[in-house]
């Protein structure tokens, strides 16, 4: 049953593996042609049943007070605050509502202050070359070739284990592989993140006006782009490495004694 088991995750992970390199070069190719002028983003492939959309996208979000006081009687209740500047009239409702002369005030122990709003806006290209949209592509490519690599690594790992050969010195160096893949993976993010965003590049610039405002996220850089929950996965990865690698001392053991 265990072997049965390893040899569907052994498909799986191949497929998986596939799959991923399939969208990661037609994401190349999909970009050199956007980059050349044949084609613009967003990209939308239809072959049969399967759709493929591409696109580039900035990540925005917006950090706005709640308005404390809104004077009902005014013809725009959005400007609230003494010094003119935009909060958001969003309200407790029932007990924490104070009504006077037609002006509302937050009465409450519990009550909003502050809104966060983030997301993404997408993009449209005309086509024809454009840096940041260059390693915007790249990016991709090079996150697609790491999740190949990762699910190619499972492939190997789970084809052997299927294979009777769980315990050898190939699964340790896989396993290490595995491990040292996704702790590299989770450390270069953030330098990759950086190299690749829009501020780094500077061909892409966005002014706006009137509020509600939206800043432009850019990379969050070492140590807050790291993502510690990888980099422990990788650790534990290369733990069981080493627990693999003593058991297969002693199947070599156990081999030499019989």
């Amino acid at each position: 049953m265990a072997r049965r088991m390893f040899r569907i995750g052994t498909w799986l992970a191949l497929a998986a593996a596939v799959l991923t390199a399939a969208l990661t070069v037609t994401t190349a190719v999909l970009g050199v042609l956007a980059l050349t002028g044949p084609v613009t983003y967003p990209v939308d492939v239809r072959l049969g049943p399967l759709h493929f959309r591409d696109t580039v996208v900035v990540r925005v979000a917006n950090v706005s007070p709640v308005c404390q006081t809104v004077d009902l009687r005014a013809s725009d209740p959005k400007h609230q605050r003494g010094d003119g500047s935009f909060c958001y009239p969003l309200f407790q409702e029932g007990a924490g509502q104070d009504v006077r002369e037609g002006v509302v005030h937050q009465d409450t122990d519990v009550r909003p202050t502050d809104v966060l709003l983030s997301g993404e806006v997408q993009l449209t290209t005309s086509g024809g070359w454009n840096s940041w949209v260059a390693a915007q592509v790249v990016r991709k490519v090079v996150v697609g070739t790491v999740i190949t690599m990762w699910l190619l690594l499972m492939w190997r790992l789970l084809a052997a284990a299927a294979g009777g050969d769980a315990f050898t010195a190939r699964s340790v160096r896989l396993l290490r592989a595995l491990g040292w893949l996704t702790v590299a993976a989770a450390l270069l993010a953030p330098a990759l993140d950086h190299l690749t965003s829009i501020y780094a590049v500077q061909s892409v610039h966005f002014a706006q006006y009137g509020p509600p405002f939206l800043d432009v996220v850019g990379s969050r850089g070492y140590p807050g782009g790291i993502n510690v929950v990888q980099v422990a996965l990788g650790g534990v990865v290369l733990l069981v490495a080493e627990i693999f690698r003593h058991g297969a001392a002693i199947e070599d053991e156990r081999r030499l004694t019989v």
